[in-house]
């Protein structure tokens, strides 16, 4: 045989004993690999219909993986776990991943026992001493639902289409606290979320999408989940009924974070767009006489902390309905084709020294057609709320109040309201200001209550009182002084303002 040959030879037969050899030493790491893997996952209480693992091709599968614990239940039908760092797993015990696919997730989260929340405090306390690092996860199709304490009716619920996040990172700082993981969200889209706001309303959108800084959703509505009648039926107390649309709200520049069990919300700009909200309340309910807060302290005291630089709404349109009598019709008020423009609401950073004011500068129609523009200040970090709202009404004749008046009051107006400008300031206690209108012909009907027909002489001696006109040099600025309900809102607030400058212009 020639030396050629022997050598072709020897190195096939090398090279045979060598693939023979990784054959074995594949098989045998394969099975390794599986096994502490299957441990694992039954230390993590996870049951599985199998486990695959590719050595060569650093992967591993895990079949109908299914997770309970407590009060959570977490399935899905595939875990796929690419470019695994094998070496670093066999001599650390760190788990370093590139890529983590995992599709059509179920989660359900149930309310937790007191012995389990006493459980969950305490487990935080617990020692991780590896390393789990995550380089690129991607989900599929999940489904989250989180039920309320009958645990028949879902509280919240949501399909997640798809949700990418990297750097998911998981060490013995982490798992301190009380996410316990760091991660970057790049993608996160869900085509419907519901959440029950309680007894009377739920939330729900059509969609939702963040992708990188940005944040868009799409057909928010709060429902009320009774007609205008059976809605009083579960009120002990007055209570506002809200029906709202919003078409679109876009952050463009979010910025996000959970951080000392809190979250913080920030954008430079948020837009709003195409809003459509009607506001009934029954005033023949019991009066709810618990303290309402200023604006101010509402965002103050948010339970999360915000910064949104500027928020831009457009195309909104506001229903006032009030029923104060056993009438067919409750009164009605209407803004239209609403535009506002607010800069900094925010409650971060309270105490420092150049805390901004927020500004609110509103431009709408009020009944269709008298416009309505609206200035106003306060300063969220002032704890006695100091607050100055200006602002000028245009043109209205006064039938197009009569929606409200009849109604409401039994009674109806006849002239025209020419002109009306107004400049209030106040705190939590007490407001003052002035008050200008002008106005002509304006004289009040009282009904009877049955038949809607004129009270004439009530009617006559409501007319001796009011000045029927008042023009140019005569509607001149009335010193407005008015005391705060703290049972009532702040639009009742600059109601009794307006109101009290309207009476001394017309009396």
């Amino acid at each position: 045989m020639k030396t050629s040959k022997k050598i072709a030879v020897g190195v096939l037969i090398t090279l045979g004993i060598l693939a023979l050899a990784l054959l074995i030493l594949n098989n045998i790491a394969e099975s390794k690999i599986k096994k502490s893997l299957e441990d694992n996952l039954k230390r993590a209480r996870v049951d599985y219909k199998k486990v695959d693992v590719k050595l060569l091709a650093r992967n591993a599968e895990i079949i109908n993986p299914q997770f309970h614990f407590k009060n959570k239940s977490i399935k899905a039908d595939t875990v796929e776990l690419k470019d695994i760092h094998l070496w670093e797993y066999i001599t650390h015990k760190n788990l370093i991943i590139d890529k983590v696919d995992i599709s059509n997730p179920v989660i359900k989260i149930y309310p937790a026992s007191t012995s389990q929340k006493t459980d969950s405090s305490s487990a935080g306390k617990s020692k991780f001493k590896n390393h789990i690092l995550l380089k690129d996860l991607a989900i599929q199709n999940a489904v989250l639902t989180i039920f309320q304490k009958d645990t028949s009716s879902a509280k919240f619920h949501t399909r997640l289409t798809e949700v990418r996040m990297k750097d998911i990172d998981v060490n013995k700082t982490t798992a301190k606290k009380t996410i316990p993981f760091s991660y970057n969200l790049t993608l996160l889209k869900s085509d419907t979320l519901f959440l029950n706001l309680g007894k009377r309303h739920t939330l729900q959108l059509a969609s939702l999408a963040i992708e990188d800084s940005s944040l868009v959703v799409r057909d928010f509505r709060i429902i009320p989940k009774y007609d205008k009648e059976e809605f009083q039926q579960h009120l002990q107390t007055e209570k506002d009924r809200y029906d709202l649309v919003i078409d679109s709200i876009i952050l463009n520049d979010l910025d996000w974070k959970y951080e000392n069990s809190k979250f913080e919300i920030k954008d430079r700009l948020t837009r709003i767009a195409g809003v459509d909200f009607k506001i009934y309340r029954d005033k023949l309910q019991p009066d709810d006489t618990t303290f309402k807060p200023m604006y101010s302290q509402m965002i103050r005291n948010l339970p999360i902390k915000l910064g949104m630089d500027s928020v831009v709404v457009r195309r909104m349109y506001l229903q006032y309905q009030e029923k104060l009598q056993n009438a067919t019709q409750p009164g009605e008020l209407q803004f239209s084709n609403m535009n506002a423009e607010m800069a900094n609401i925010t409650n971060i950073g309270l105490q420092r020294k150049d805390f901004p004011k927020t500004h609110i500068d509103v431009r709408t129609d009020f009944m269709k057609t008298a416009p309505v523009d609206v200035d106003w200040d306060f300063d969220i970090s002032d704890k006695q709320d100091h607050f100055q709202i200006s602002g000028s009404m245009g043109r209205l004749k006064a039938e197009q109040i009569n929606e409200f008046l009849k109604p409401a009051m039994n009674v109806v107006a006849s002239g025209e309201i020419l002109d009306m400008y107004f400049n209030f300031y106040g705190d939590d206690e007490n407001a003052n200001g002035d008050m200008r209108l002008e106005y002509k012909n304006f004289k009040v009907k009282v009904l009877q209550k049955k038949s809607r027909n004129k009270k004439e002489i009530i009617s006559g001696l409501a007319n001796l009182l009011v000045n029927n006109k008042a023009l140019n040099k005569e509607a001149n600025y009335k010193d407005i002084s008015v005391k705060r309900d703290k049972t009532r809102s702040f639009w009742n607030y600059f109601w009794k303002c307006i109101r009290s400058g309207a009476l001394k212009q017309f009396l």
